[in-house]
């Protein structure tokens, strides 16, 4: 199975909900979750449940 242009054209339309302006670095950053685990305390927690 391949992939051609034609596959995609519905994903490459604009979307007028978008805002250009702002760099897509930013957009991005906009919708990252900031995950921090403590990797030692989730070991723990299921050994715990365990």
């Amino acid at each position: 199975m391949s992939l051609t242009t034609d596959d995609l054209a519905d994903f490459m339309a604009d979307d007028p909900e978008d805002d250009e302006d702002v760099p897509l670095g930013d957009a991005l950053a906009e919708l990252a979750v900031d995950v921090d685990t403590d990797a030692d305390e989730a070991v723990r927690d299921v050994r715990e449940h365990f």
